[in-house]
């Protein structure tokens, strides 16, 4: 599948999994470290995140931005990059982490409701959770 172009004010879903689908968030340490570096980068490239969720060996990320559309993918490979080299460090694990770039979906606004609520009960179908509420690793 290809990635959709990057568009500026348009809103996109970027997910990404582990290489050969392992675990890329080990514990709640991980999590965290993660949902700090999005914090911080969505400030630096002036995103706004309408949903995220961070699972054990995948993440989703439903967003869009003002500013130019290069601010996007400089969120996303900045973004993996530091988790990659924080998880190779605190493992000492060399490699690849993530399965590959990032995948992204450009989404209608029609449709979405329907993603915040797919990305939202993503733990709740994986049997992490009994309601999506509980899940401490989205956003």
């Amino acid at each position: 599948m290809r990635n959709a172009p990057l568009v500026s004010t348009l809103m996109y879903h970027f997910y990404n999994r582990g290489v050969s689908k392992r675990k890329i968030f080990l514990n709640d340490q991980d999590y965290r470290f993660c949902q700090y570096k999005i914090s911080l980068l969505k400030i630096k490239y002036e995103i706004n995140i309408i949903t995220y969720c961070l699972m054990p060996n995948h993440f989703h990320l439903f967003l869009y931005t003002q500013a130019a559309a290069k601010n996007i993918s400089k969120f996303i490979g900045n973004l993996q990059w530091i988790y990659a080299k924080y998880f190779n460090r605190r493992y000492k694990h060399s490699g690849h982490v993530f399965e590959s770039k990032y995948k992204n979906t450009q989404i209608d606004p029609q449709y979405m409701q329907t993603m915040i609520d797919y990305i939202e009960q993503n733990p709740v179908r994986a049997k992490l959770v009994k309601r999506s509420e509980d899940w401490p690793y989205k956003g």
